[in-house]
């Protein structure tokens, strides 16, 4: 009969014993040690209050670095030994102080995504230095310069790629874009405020019509649609169009070219082996069955009433000349999560 309480175990250096019938490891720290660390750093850097005002401030910070941690734990637990980190507990200390002022829950959760996101960067490049500006700026912007940022972000420096046909983008604009339209400014001081701050500048040019915008980024949705008969006689017969005409989204017994971008229909044209000449013939025949900018528009504002403001503050407005900057970015970014649950790779706008 064996003992099995008798054991024994040899290691080299750099080495990690586990022994015993319950065995735990922990290496690096724990959520405990995390709190703690969050705890002491607030205690050690803020302001001596009044009695009533310091028991309200600590309340508040620990209501954020519960919720800090326990964020960090669910997106980056790899990250949470950043705690031990001097420019981290800096970063921490910044949440815990602006949300221990102003108790603002909506501004609470923005900092806490932004620091989260800066706890998964920990070595020194360009959206690690972004997220730390970001928590110092974000606390200075009012919920509709927040919301306008965000719109602005998603309407000119985003598209969905994931959407596959015109019910799935209709979804997407009600889900991703009209929670932010009712805080949508058209306010000269709010974009004189956001210039201030650094987020972002009124460019001296506009991105044009947003209803040509939107035409062009998702054209494959807004088909006139053709017959076949129609398409033979625009490019001829016998071509391999394999990947480039499905069924009309809009004119079940019609058909279209259903790819995403002129990109794509390209990419394809090549594979096919398809000369230059059908190659451009196609090009203009997809523009020439897109619905115009105003049939555009009308689809959109019928399906999505609340899109009428986005289009009336894009008329008139700096929105539709607001160029942001990586910071804009950023805080686009977080509040956009905070308010959707949605997520996006920062990388693909801060490198």
């Amino acid at each position: 009969m064996t003992n099995k309480s008798n054991q024994k175990q040899d290691a080299g250096d750099n080495s990690t014993n586990l022994q015993g019938q319950q065995v735990i490891v922990n290496q690096g720290i724990s959520y405990a040690d995390a709190k703690e660390i969050a705890n002491d750093v607030f205690k050690a850097n803020f302001i001596e209050l009044k009695k009533e005002a310091a028991a309200i401030a600590q309340k508040r910070a620990e209501e954020v670095t519960d919720k800090i941690i326990s964020q960090l734990t669910e997106r980056h637990p790899e990250s949470i030994g950043e705690f031990e980190q001097p420019a981290m507990q800096d970063a921490l200390f910044t949440v815990q102080k602006q949300y221990a002022m102003s108790g603002d829950e909506d501004l609470g959760d923005l900092l806490v995504d932004i620091l989260v996101d800066r706890a998964s960067e920990p070595k020194r490049n360009m959206v690690q230095i972004v997220l730390d500006e970001s928590l110092s700026i974000a606390p200075k912007l009012t919920i509709e310069q927040l919301d306008t940022l965000t719109l602005n972000f998603l309407l000119v420096s985003t598209r969905r790629i994931d959407v596959k046909n015109y019910n799935e983008l209709v979804a997407h604009f009600n889900k991703r874009i009209i929670p932010f339209v009712e805080n949508l400014s058209d306010s000269h001081s709010d974009y004189t405020h956001i210039e201030y701050l650094g987020c972002g500048h009124v460019r001296t040019g506009n991105y044009g019509q947003l209803e040509k915008r939107l035409r062009e980024t998702y054209k494959a949705f807004f088909s006139k649609g053709f017959t076949e008969e129609e398409l033979v006689d625009e490019i001829g017969e016998e071509h391999n169009l394999q990947g480039l005409i499905i069924p009309c989204f809009h004119e079940p017994t019609k058909l279209q070219i259903g790819v995403f971008d002129e990109d794509v229909l390209e990419r394809i044209i090549d594979k096919n082996g398809l000369s230059e000449e059908i190659k451009n013939k196609l090009k203009q025949y997809w523009q020439n069955t897109t619905k115009s900018q105003g049939e555009v528009k009308t689809m959109l504002l019928e399906a999505i009433p609340e899109m009428e403001k986005i289009f009336d503050v894009w008329g008139k407005a700096s929105f539709n000349r607001l160029e942001l900057t990586s910071v804009g970015i950023a805080i686009a970014h977080a509040n956009y999560r905070r308010k959707t649950g949605d997520t996006m790779d920062l990388s693909i706008w801060i490198k």
